[in-house]
C-alpha cells in the first residue's frame, strides 16, 4: 500500500468516524426536542383541567345562588357567564378550550377514549377534583352558555 493510499483509507476512517459521532449528537438532540414536546403537552393539560377545574367551581358557587334554578333567571346566567369567563382567562384558556375538555372528560368519564395522552394523565391525577366539580342539574345549562 502506498502512502497516498493509506492517507486516503485514514481520512476515511477519520470522516466515518466524525460522521457517526454527529449522528449520535443529533440523535440526543432529537430525544431531548421529544422529551421537552412531552412536558409541554403535559403542562398545558394541566393548565387545562385546572382551569376547567377552576371554572366548573366558581359556577358552582352562582348555581347554587339561585335555588329555583338558574336556566329561569337571565341576572344568574349572566353572572355564570361572567365567572367563566374570568376562570377561563385567569387560566389562559378560551370557550373551546372549555368545551373540549368537557368533552374530553365526559369520555373518559364514561370510559370511553380520549386520544390526548397528556389529557389522560392530568384526568387521572384530578378525578377526584374533577368529580367534585360536577354541576349536576346545571349541566345542560353550561352546554348551551357560550
Amino acid at each position: 500500500m502506498t502512502r497516498e493510499s493509506r492517507l486516503i483509507a485514514i481520512l476515511v476512517v477519520i470522516a466515518a468516524i466524525g460522521v457517526t459521532g454527529l449522528m449520535m449528537v443529533a440523535n440526543q438532540y432529537r430525544k431531548a426536542i421529544a422529551n421537552a414536546e412531552i412536558e409541554d403537552a403535559s403542562a398545558r393539560a394541566a393548565r387545562l383541567v385546572d382551569g376547567y377545574i377552576a371554572a366548573r367551581q366558581a359556577v358552582k358557587a352562582v348555581v347554587a345562588k339561585y335555588p329555583g334554578g338558574i336556566q329561569n333567571s337571565s341576572a344568574g346566567a349572566d353572572a355564570y357567564r361572567g365567572e367563566r369567563q374570568s376562570e377561563l382567562a385567569a387560566h389562559g384558556m378560551t370557550d373551546e378550550d372549555y368545551a373540549a375538555v368537557r368533552a374530553a372528560w365526559r369520555t373518559f368519564r364514561s370510559g370511553g377514549v380520549v386520544d390526548d395522552p397528556a389529557l389522560v394523565a392530568a384526568f387521572t391525577a384530578r378525578r377526584a377534583a374533577l368529580d367534585d366539580a360536577a354541576l349536576g342539574s346545571a349541566e345542560s345549562f353550561d352546554d348551551a352558555i357560550k
